[in-house]
Order: C-alpha cells, then structure tokens, then sequence
C-alpha cells in the first residue's frame, strides 16, 4: 500500500481489515519497503534525482578504467550537465555526424567484441575479453567513438570497438 510516487508499505495478514483506508499503515503494523528520497538541495536544471546524478559520475581512477566508448565519457552529456545547452546541442550534432561516419564504414555489418550471438532469440553470450582489457587498460581496437572536439581522430573501420563482420 502507499502512493507510487511517495512511498510503499507492507502488511503481512490475511486479516484485510487490519488496514482501515488506502494509505493507512500507521498502526497496521507495516513495514516500510520503498520511500521517496528528497530532491537534491539544489535541483539540476533537468529535474533529476539525486540517484540518477550518480549514475554518469566519473568518481576517481575510474575514467583510466573505461573503454573509449563508455557513454559517461561523451562530451555533450558533460556540457548539458553544466547547463551548457548551446555547447551540448553542438557536441551531440558533431557525435551524430562521427555516428554515421562509422556506420558506413561497417559495410559488412557489426559484431560486438566481448560477446557472440547464442541462437536465434537474440540473445548473446559474454566470450571474454573486456574484463581483461580492463584491468590492462588497453582497449586495443577500440576507436575513441566521441573524439575531442578540436582534435577528432579520423574514424578507422578496424578500430570501432567490434568485429568486422557478422
């Protein structure tokens, strides 16, 4: 019981008699399963929870760890969390541009490195090799997808994170 964007509380009873009224958990013995966190003392111009901040955090020793196409690392994501929109729009309009770049040069098709597909429902199976490059911090044949916007190395079809071919 509770309000899906408040809080959700638990009775365990086959008595239903134990809760009086919708949202009445007071002395119904409940348990407290989920509550709201408070908004962020100061609020992001986009209206996200202190949760979902923490989700593209960069925290220490981390970016030496991360593959050139991890998605915390785009450029654009960075500018509109600055509240830079003029300079995030410019960044998302300059990946887009390398986006198609690279899809061309995919002629044959695209694999992903670290997994293989595993029967015809779609799904894959991990075969190895991130954690490894990980640790090593060599992510040898994968491109930097974002660039660096004054100095964007040339796309190169054998360095984009993926096998050649399907």
């Amino acid at each position: 019981m509770g309000k899906w964007d408040e809080s959700m509380h638990c009775v365990i009873s086959d008595d239903a008699s134990k809760v009086n009224s919708y949202g009445s958990h007071q002395n119904a013995g409940a348990t407290l399963l989920w509550k709201k966190n408070e908004p962020p003392a100061n609020p992001t111009r986009y209206n996200l929870s202190s949760f979902a901040i923490t989700l593209n955090e960069l925290t220490p020793g981390l970016k030496e760890k991360l593959p050139p196409t991890d998605s915390r690392l785009r450029p654009d994501q960075r500018h509109l969390e600055n509240g830079e929109y003029e300079n995030a729009n410019a960044e998302k309009l300059r990946l887009e541009t390398r986006q198609r770049m690279a899809r061309k040069m995919q002629e044959s098709g695209w694999k992903p490195r670290w997994f293989q597909r595993d029967g015809k429902d779609g799904t894959f199976r991990y075969v190895g090799g991130y954690w490894e490059a990980r640790e090593q911090r060599k992510w040898v044949g994968c491109n930097d997808i974002f660039g660096n916007s004054s100095n964007s190395p040339k796309l190169q079809p054998s360095t984009l994170c993926a096998s050649s071919s399907i």
